[in-house]
């Protein structure tokens, strides 16, 4: 179908402020995994897509038992919070924070204290991240404080060690994923963080204050002996697990899936960011479905599924109880924290790509949709819609969302996102800060994606991968002619091997998007696939020959011709085996030979090893691809590093 008219169509139709309506409604649940909140704003989006006329919408329900294994894991323990309390000294202290407040100041799976609360002595002990934090105090049967730091996994691993020296109870200020300047612990005094204990089993109960309730229980530690007043009711059981599908049924390729996923939970009361997602999937169906009912769009080929689920767990549920449709799915495409207003969350709208480790023309083919797409206002003299007021990214992968379960599966798999997230997973993420304008352009785009891939055959296949030869092209130009960096030139002409590898893959992916019989009868695809591939080895062989000799090129880490073998079928189980300590040393020494990387990067830096290591690629070449794929100047020593603490749990062989 002509792009120009159906986008023209999206436009007409795709409406910011249902999808704002919805978010809002959502809000008011709380939808920790198999609450009662989670299964009411589950029940809400059900009715939603039945109202807007969705051929197909039903449930699939599964356990949330701590017990139930889908993809070789675990499935948790349902959780719910039912009220908190927390008072300086007795019941009839100063006031620190409550649920009825701050809904997010109860960590999911946090025990309960006794019944009628508990008065205990409170204990300092800083950041909490070494155990001589907690050796230096008496804290058994004590409340431990707890002190944000900036790295991400900080309050898991004092967690851990707190319970492991058999503390009664944890208070704490974390603030995750701090981003200077405007997502600081000191720039944002007022916000409760929404954390998760390090284990769905804890033996202790927590509670998360603001930065100034902290700041004051600190000070007066500091002063002499205090007690803290906690009455927390929260229930551990085990639930159900809801995962949500709606489809608009395909015509001749019914059998083949272009999907989306968004989650409902993994948020708090208010939520909106968690929100967003199922509120903007609700009316991108309802804005389909609609403009096929009133003819302006013909049914398309491939079926159109939308999923609704717990996020992470709902998809490994899908992905066991659908393996067949997995592997029929041309993409899943992730939406998560879709409707921020920038301006007020000082954040941008963002593609991120579908991984390097599976080769997929999605990420070329989205981002030139991006660009085409209607911007929010028109220059003077041209009716196109050409000036961006909503900030709309291109990035590649990062592992956030639902997006990372998918690949290892063999399905391309973008998330759509926001960030910065000034108040993300606080309870200030209200519905005041979403905006109808993001909702659209976000749906727009997506929905146009999601429509011209489901429509596509032989004639879209050659134009994609025509399109995707095209920016491989502009991307290897680019980056040979930005090598001015001597020191560098060994590092960049690797890169441009492995991107052209990944790219020629890309090219030769779009003939997913057809079946023998058209391949046959359209034999031109097979010729041009071929003589694009082609023309990208000649192009990298010239721009190769642009750059000087190899200058200070590193020996090869001998060490790093193992080749890591994958024991499990599974999503990428990130940095499981490698000490916490190990792992901020190691990023300090990748920070120092590259300051582009710091600790956030080994979160994608292990789930990318997971994803390659595909029992022929050696350590060595892992590393060079994931260099390659982030622009990173990483070391083979380090992968290998994280592979063997993948060993130690039993998750890969060496």
């Amino acid at each position: 179908m002509n792009r120009k008219k159906l986008i023209r169509f999206l436009d007409q139709e795709m409406s910011g402020d249902r999808a704002l309506e919805s978010a809002t409604h959502m809000t008011r649940f709380y939808r920790s995994p198999g609450a009662s909140g989670y299964h009411r704003a589950t029940d809400y989006v059900a009715d939603l897509l039945r109202e807007n006329n969705l051929d197909k919408v039903w449930v699939e329900r599964y356990p949330l038992d701590g017990e139930t294994k889908f993809v070789n894991q675990s499935m948790p323990l349902a959780w719910e919070p039912i009220s908190a309390e927390l008072r300086i000294g007795s019941s009839t202290g100063s006031l620190l924070v409550t649920y009825e407040d701050s809904p997010s100041c109860l960590p999911w799976w946090t025990l309960s204290t006794p019944a009628g609360g508990v008065s205990l002595e409170l204990v300092d002990v800083g950041t909490g991240e070494k155990l001589e934090d907690y050796q230096t105090n008496d804290v058994k049967g004590k409340v431990v404080l707890i002190r944000s730091t900036t790295r991400p996994s900080g309050f898991g691993h004092a967690a851990t060690l707190a319970m492991e020296q058999g503390v009664a109870g944890i208070v704490t200020d974390y603030l995750l994923y701090q981003t200077a300047p405007f997502r600081t612990r000191e720039s944002l005094p007022d916000p409760v963080q929404l954390l998760r204990m390090p284990t769905n089993t804890p033996t202790c109960w927590a509670i998360v204050v603001n930065f100034q309730a902290a700041e004051r229980l600190a000070s007066l530690a500091r002063k002499g002996t205090i007690k803290v007043w906690a009455d927390i009711q929260a229930k551990t059981f085990k639930g159900e697990g809801q995962n949500l599908l709606a489809e608009i049924p395909g015509t001749d390729k019914a059998d083949e899936f272009i999907q989306f996923v968004a989650h409902s939970t993994a948020g708090t009361k208010p939520g909106a960011n968690c929100a967003s997602g199922p509120a903007l999937l609700a009316e991108m169906g309802r804005t389909i479905v609609s403009l096929i009912s009133s003819g302006k769009i013909p049914r398309p080929r491939r079926s159109i599924r939308f999923l609704v689920n717990v996020e992470g767990q709902g998809t490994k549920n899908y992905v066991h109880s659908h393996r067949s449709e997995v592997d029929k799915t041309i993409v899943v495409i992730a939406l998560d924290s879709v409707g921020h207003d920038q301006r007020k969350c000082k954040s941008a709208l963002m593609f991120c790509h579908s991984p390097d480790s599976l080769p997929t023309f999605i990420n070329d083919f989205y981002v030139s949709l991006m660009e085409e797409t209607p911007k929010e206002t028109r220059w003077v003299f041209h009716e196109d819609n050409s000036i961006p007021f909503v900030n709309f990214v291109d990035m590649p992968y990062t592992p956030w969302s639902d997006n990372k379960y998918y690949p290892i599966f063999g399905v391309p798999s973008p998330l759509l996102m926001s960030w910065p997230d000034l108040y993300f997973h606080t309870d200030y993420l209200t519905a005041d800060n979403l905006d109808p304008a993001v909702f659209r352009r976000c749906g727009i785009t997506t929905a146009l994606a999601a429509l011209e891939l489901a429509y596509a055959g032989p004639a879209e296949a050659l134009s994609i991968m025509r399109q995707v030869g095209i920016r491989s092209q502009m991307r290897m130009t680019s980056i040979a002619l930005g090598a001015y960096d001597d020191s560098d030139i060994g590092r960049v002409k690797k890169r441009l091997i492995n991107l052209n590898n990944r790219d020629k893959l890309a090219v030769e992916s779009t003939m997913r998007l057809v079946d023998s019989n058209e391949s046959l009868a359209h034999p031109e695809l097979t010729t041009t696939s071929a003589k694009i591939q082609s023309d990208l080895d000649n192009l990298l062989n010239e721009v190769l020959g642009w750059l000087p000799n190899d200058l200070n090129v590193e020996p090869e880490f001998e060490p790093g011709r193992v080749v890591p073998v994958r024991l499990l079928e599974r999503d990428p189980p990130g940095l499981s085996g490698t000490d916490y300590w190990d792992l901020y040393e190691m990023a300090e020494q990748m920070n120092s030979r590259d300051p582009s990387m710091n600790y956030d990067s080994l979160r994608i830096i292990g789930d990318e090893i997971w994803n390659f290591a595909d029992g022929k690629r050696s350590v060595n070449d892992i590393a060079d691809a994931i260099g390659a794929e982030f622009d990173f100047d990483l070391e083979s020593r380090h992968v290998l590093k994280l592979f063997e603490g993948l060993k130690s749990k039993g998750l890969v062989s060496l």
